[in-house]
Order: structure tokens, then C-alpha cells, then sequence
């Protein structure tokens, strides 16, 4: 079943290179590895609606604790390959401190995406890129010699499409790093691999020893209530894609493929979260209402 986030649906097949194909196949791929392991993005208004906090939480304590994890993997990392010419990658530390928590903000989903795609191999350049100077994710393919693959499993409906097809402006695309090695990275494989998950329960011993309650009803209001008290407030960021139903295919004689794809269960359940959200924004708007959106 075909999940259709927002804007108009013309459903057109566009023709790309089979590098490109092959490329959206990866980003599928990690993309829903990456929502696997981290869950929803924490900065978000729609999975704290969902989940009454429990992502919110996981990305809280990924952004307090990144410094601390990275360098406990990085420690880890030296004891592992004594020999390395460098340390462990930043972006790999980032996607193991995400994996430690489960969660995280765009950042960490970047971080860990992108270790993820280079543990694999792109076979091309990887762009991990900083949009607007506000969000951050993944470009598969240099956009300066072809239409590259967006890969961003932070978006609430991670719907895999290109630069073209994609509600970015490519002028905002700033690089932060990028790796042109298209071989699989055996670092990336071991940040990805020697994990210490924390459990949500000391997750949030931790953070309602501080400033906040526990998960539940009480614990959105306090979210909701810092929302109204902040500019601009929360993210509601459900798709970059321009078009979801777009379907492509490296050849016009063979059947396009739609990346929007959701299961029967999964669509119900986004769709019942987005009502309920739009619900509470038209109910408080100074609260719930006070989106960031780009």
C-alpha cells in the first residue's frame, strides 16, 4: 500500500541510471534498518503525539550524552585496531552513540545512516550534508554530476526519492563530510556491531532525576509547555519528497518501482497520529501548533 504524505500525486515514472536505481534500493534498505534501530525522530512533534515520549526522551539523552559515548567508542576503537593511521570516524561515533540510545535527533539518524551505507558500500561518493544550516542527512551521488539519492530516515514518513523529486533547495546543501571509498568500510561494520544498548528504563532514571517527568501524558505536556515557552518550537517534517508516488525505473520497458511503499497496519497508524496532531495543533496552536518545517 502507497502512503501519500502530502502535496499533489501525479504518480509519474521518471527514467534514472541504474547506478541511481541501485542507489535508492541501498537507501530503502538502510533507511528502514536505521528506523529499526532508532525508532522516530526525537525532535519531532508527531512521534512525541504517538508515543507520549519515549523518542523525545532516547533523542534528549543521544544529544546530552553524544560526547561521552563517542568517546568511549573511540577508546574501544583504539584498543581494536592499534594500528589505525586515525581514530574512529565522527560520523561512525555519532551512529554508534545513536544505536546506544535507540533514538536520537537528525543528526544522530544522519550519523548513523551514513555508517551504515559505508559498512555496506555505495559504489559512488556519500554526502552527509547540512540543509539550510537546520537539518542534516545523506546524499547518495555527487549532485554536481547526477541526481542524487536523499536518504533520511528522520523524515516522519521516510519516503526514499532524489534531489529533483525532493522539496530541497540543492544551493542550501552544505557538505560536512563525504567518503569517496566505494568499498564496504570495515570501521563502519565494527561501530555498528559492538553496541551497549542503554534500556529506556535508565534513559529516563536519568532525565526525570533532572528537569523532567516520565513517559506519558504528563511528560508531552512538559514538551508541549517548553514549545510554547520557545521559538520556533518542534519540527513537523513529514516528507521530503515533492511527490511520494513518484515511481522509478532505469528503463521505460521495464515496471517502475514506488519507493512510498507502507504496510496496511503501518499507514493506519501514521494516519491516526497525524489526525490526532492536527487535532491537538488546531486545539492549542500556541503549543502543538508552533511547528518548524523546511
Amino acid at each position: 500500500m502507497q502512503m501519500q504524505a502530502s502535496g499533489p500525486f501525479q504518480h509519474q515514472v521518471r527514467v534514472v541510471s541504474p547506478q541511481t536505481l541501485q542507489s535508492m534500493d541501498l537507501a530503502a534498505q538502510v533507511q528502514q534498518e536505521v528506523r529499526r534501530q532508532a525508532g522516530s525522530g526525537g525532535n519531532q512533534w508527531l512521534p512525541l503525539v504517538a508515543d507520549k515520549g519515549e523518542s523525545a526522551m532516547r533523542g534528549i539523552m543521544a544529544v546530552r550524552a553524544a560526547e561521552r559515548f563517542s568517546d568511549e567508542a573511540r577508546e574501544s576503537f583504539a584498543q581494536r585496531f592499534p594500528t589505525a593511521a586515525t581514530g574512529l570516524d565522527r560520523a561512525y561515533a555519532s551512529g554508534h552513540s545513536a544505536l546506544r540510545v535507540q533514538g536520537g535527533h537528525c543528526q544522530e539518524f544522519a550519523d548513523l545512516a551514513y555508517t551504515q551505507v559505508a559498512a555496506r558500500g555505495a559504489g559512488k561518493p556519500v554526502f552527509n550534508t547540512l540543509y539550510n544550516n537546520d537539518h542534516v542527512l545523506v546524499l547518495l551521488g555527487d549532485k554536481r554530476q547526477e541526481d542524487p539519492v536523499v536518504l533520511d530516515a528522520w523524515q516522519h514518513l521516510p519516503i526514499v526519492t532524489t534531489l529533483e523529486n525532493s522539496k530541497l533547495d540543492p544551493g542550501r546543501l552544505d557538505v560536512i563530510q563525504q567518503r569517496n571509498d566505494p568499498r564496504p568500510d570495515p570501521h563502519a561494520q565494527w561501530a555498528l556491531r559492538h553496541v551497549r544498548t542503554m534500556p529506556m528504563s535508565e534513559i529516563e532514571s536519568i532525565l526525570t532525576s533532572t528537569t523532567y517527568p516520565p513517559v506519558g501524558k504528563k511528560f508531552v505536556r512538559h514538551m508541549v509547555e517548553k514549545a510554547r515557552a520557545e521559538e520556533p518550537g518542534r519540527y513537523d517534517v513529514r516528507s521530503l519528497a515533492n511527490d511520494p508516488s513518484t515511481r522509478f525505473t532505469d528503463d521505460p520497458a521495464h515496471p517502475a518501482k514506488p519507493y512510498d511503499v507502507m504496510s496496511a497496519s503501518s499507514l493506519s497508524s501514521a494516519r491516526r497520529t497525524i489526525e490526532k496532531y492536527e487535532q491537538a495543533a488546531a486545539a492549542d496552536p500556541g503549543g502543538y501548533g508552533k511547528a518548524k518545517r523546511f
